[in-house]
């Protein structure tokens, strides 16, 4: 089972064997790469903090056709919340952390995930967004630094 945030009880759960899938099945190594996954998961504590977790579940409650695209913009946004704790944290950080962050986010698009299945990419059965989505985001994150930038709900809001 990958990494999930429970929010019942508030705490991050990830099997260590994911690390060793990412490395050996989807090209995703490095330490920064590993640190992506644990800031993602926190980013779903933000969320669920904020109140944002029950507003999207309160939506999809409403319009249950548009429940997997805000699934899809709630993990994006825990994506960019991660590169803000690293832009944050960019003292921390080493040549070639931020190169190795972005190809875990590639890696686990959902289309690539879907790909290397041997299945054919198809977004409405996306659950964390394509490849280029989840780098978009993450990247915007580590070159904003703060974390107003991560609203992937904006156009909803118009």
């Amino acid at each position: 089972m990958g990494p999930f945030y429970c929010p019942s009880d508030e705490g991050i759960y990830i099997d260590t064997d994911f690390y060793k899938q990412m490395e050996t099945e989807l090209g995703a190594s490095g330490q920064f790469a590993r640190l992506y996954v644990i800031a993602h998961e926190y980013g779903h504590h933000i969320q669920n903090e904020l109140g944002t977790s029950k507003q999207v579940r309160a939506l999809q409650e409403r319009n249950p056709r548009s429940a997997n695209q805000l699934s899809v913009r709630l993990e994006l946004q825990a994506d960019c919340y991660a590169g803000v704790w690293a832009a944050r944290n960019g003292d921390k950080l080493e040549p070639g952390d931020m190169e190795s962050g972005l190809n875990a986010a590639k890696s686990i698009g959902d289309d690539t995930l879907m790909r290397n299945a041997g299945r054919r990419p198809t977004e409405d059965a996306f659950t964390h967004g394509s490849s280029a989505q989840r780098m978009q985001w993450l990247k915007k994150g580590l070159e904003s630094g703060n974390e107003d930038s991560c609203d992937t709900f904006a156009d909803l809001k118009r």
